[in-house]
């Protein structure tokens, strides 16, 4: 586990898609009436953007982050004991599993909406339903069609294809964590990250800080940045990946 005070490192957050939503790109926006939707512009308020090219991971950046706490660890199953075979247990690692949470002055109810709801039903996946009580946690979808939804996360990341693609998946989120500049260090990057966890810290004053838990289950991978604002890993992930 490491921890990164805020000074230390840059945040940016993505979707996992570089393409379009009717016509435009594809970013989640809180509208004025408090639902979360996809937008093909942010006029106001905070957004998350695809990860197109640099310029767009750029404009993703979270700023007021006063910590990011990484935890690296395995999942991983007890196999045994067997018929015939001394009682002996061991381990076998099934996958890599990466929780990145961050913490930030909260100023807005962004993060509230998008982990919570509502979302536009119009916009998401599962129906109104689950639209009223559910966030956009799991990023964007297509599901076999050329327009975007918001994903209610039922469908498994292999099947979660990016639009126009058989090999490629638009599953959840993409965090670029760069550490010290934008020219020097590295950039550690969590791909296909579901936001699993949403609180926020009260005081006398009221609410003061708030934190927001990734968790991705896909390798995770490390650049050296290629000058001002670029290098960042844009590459979509494949299925082969997961």
């Amino acid at each position: 586990m490491a921890y990164f005070l805020g000074r230390d490192v840059d945040v940016f957050l993505t979707t996992e898609s570089k393409n379009n939503h009717d016509g435009s790109t594809v970013q989640f926006l809180v509208e004025s009436s408090g639902e979360i939707t996809l937008a093909t512009s942010a006029t106001a308020g905070a957004c998350i953007p695809p990860m197109a090219n640099d310029a767009a991971v750029v404009s993703g950046s979270i700023s007021d982050v006063t910590g990011v706490d990484l935890s690296i660890s395995v999942s991983d199953e007890d196999v045994g004991p067997f018929l015939g075979k001394p009682q002996i247990m061991q381990k076998v690692e099934l996958r890599k599993e990466t929780v990145v949470t961050l913490t930030l002055k909260k100023k807005n109810n962004f993060f509230d909406v998008m982990f919570n709801g509502p979302a536009a039903s119009a916009k998401f996946h599962g129906g109104a339903t689950k639209a009223l009580r559910q966030g956009a946690r799991f990023g964007v979808g297509f599901a076999g069609a050329t327009t975007a939804k918001i994903s209610d996360g039922s469908v498994w990341m292999y099947d979660q294809l990016e639009k126009s693609s058989t090999t490629t998946t638009c599953y959840g989120y993409r965090l670029h964590l760069r550490l010290k500049d934008d020219t020097s260090g590295e950039i550690y990057t969590l791909k296909n990250a579901a936001m699993t966890g949403h609180t926020v810290s009260l005081n006398a004053d009221g609410v003061t800080e708030e934190t927001i838990e990734f968790t991705s289950s896909v390798a995770s991978g490390i650049k050296t940045p290629s000058g001002a604002d670029a290098g960042f890993d844009t590459a979509l992930t494949t299925i082969a990946e997961l």
